[in-house]
């Protein structure tokens, strides 16, 4: 992601330049340095740096802060992906570009600030900052960097992949009902979506243990988009499921007993056909004597979406809810990087959905998708919960 700065063209970089010294002579600070405070790596080394960026004219300040995400427009979930540099005037720059500016005005950095903005090393740096953003949350936790209380341990690891999702729009009473305490129903433009998700689970693992034939496995599920706001301006978007369907029983009683999940077994398989660059997936389950599916077709290549597009809305929610069964919610942080995703062609449900999911969502899943995406995966890590109530 390459900020206004190091888009402009040489002139314009001059004029910014004089303004940035301009601003140097001001009472106030150039701008500051936003770092997301719940990353360990980052709590600890942003404010280690901060009279060194104090010199330059930077304050520092966490993303978290309420007035942080007044100033800022960026979409609340795409708030915490990138480390931010916000200028007194109101510009911005996020992401590696953050790096390279800071580099270029300290005389021991401004070499590599050099070596990291030439053409070809560019996109290298800025693949080495991607990759870095997107591990940090693990990477704090391998090195023990905490940022107060105990980080929560992960219950399972696997690699999710080829996941069909078939998103419909549904009346928000029908789902309200389903919505956990401490959360409230999460709107794509102002529209409540479910989405049907088929999907592969590969090498699980749970506690660390991989357990014989429960490694590679089939899930099917329906579910809904919920947000919960903490105090100090974070939203977290996540999932509630309203059924998920697995061919193991000894998953289902796992599921149900640590995070009273809605899981249901019957018998399950899937197909995959097609080249790389056009494949189709199938998802099947039996269910009162027949065979019933969900498909798509990949359509052209897969790409990351924009932090504001309905693919980012369905496919980045890295946390999970669930109701306790006294009452109160279960919270649950599932961590991945942002996916490659197709748009779908032909897709398919092919499903009692009243028997399934209840008769309040037959009409809507009987039409045609609202938007249909086939996600490449990625390793997941679900983590214990963090809380037992909110």
């Amino acid at each position: 992601m390459r900020g206004k700065f190091d888009n402009a063209r040489p002139a314009e970089r001059c004029s910014t330049i004089s303004l940035v010294s301009a601003l140097d002579s001001r009472a106030g600070p150039v701008g500051w340095v936003l770092y997301d405070q719940g990353c360990g790596v980052c709590a600890r080394w942003v404010p280690f740096w901060a009279p060194t960026l104090r010199r330059l004219g930077l304050e520092i300040a966490p993303l978290q802060a309420p007035w942080v995400a007044e100033r800022l427009d960026v979409a609340p979930d795409a708030l915490l992906r990138d480390i931010r540099l916000l200028f007194a005037d109101g510009r911005q720059l996020a992401g590696a570009d953050v790096y390279r500016y800071v580099m270029r005005r300290l005389w021991w950095t401004r070499p590599v600030g050099a070596l990291a903005a030439a053409p070809g090393l560019r996109d290298l740096f800025d693949a080495g900052y991607r990759a870095f953003a997107d591990a940090r949350l693990g990477i704090s936790h391998a090195c023990g960097l905490q940022t107060g209380a105990a980080a929560p341990r992960p219950f399972l690891t696997a690699a999710w992949r080829d996941l069909v999702m078939l998103s419909y729009e549904v009346e928000p009473a029908v789902v309200t009902p389903l919505v956990p305490a401490g959360t409230t129903l999460d709107l794509w433009q102002g529209r409540a979506l479910v989405s049907v998700v088929g999907f592969r689970f590969l090498g699980t693992r749970v506690l660390g243990v991989s357990v014989p034939w429960h490694r590679d496995f089939d899930e099917v599920n329906l579910r809904l988009y919920v947000r919960r706001e903490l105090e100090g301006g974070e939203v977290r978007r996540g999932v509630v499921f309203v059924r998920e369907v697995v061919a193991r029983r000894a998953i289902t009683w796992l599921a149900r007993v640590a995070y009273n999940e809605p899981y249901r077994t019957l018998p399950m398989r899937s197909a995959a056909s097609g080249g790389v660059a056009r494949r189709r997936l199938t998802y099947e389950w039996r269910l009162a004597d027949r065979w019933q599916r969900l498909g798509a077709t990949t359509a052209g290549a897969p790409k990351v979406p924009p932090p504001d597009s309905e693919a980012a809305f369905v496919t980045q929610n890295h946390w999970g809810y669930t109701r306790r069964r006294d009452g109160g919610t279960i919270e649950y942080a599932v961590e991945h990087p942002p996916w490659r995703v197709w748009t779908a062609e032909a897709p398919v449900l092919d499903a009692d959905v009243a028997a399934l999911y209840g008769a309040a969502f037959a009409p809507a899943l009987a039409g045609a998708p609202a938007s249909a995406f086939v996600a490449e995966g990625s390793p997941v890590t679900v983590f214990r919960p963090l809380i037992t109530s909110v």
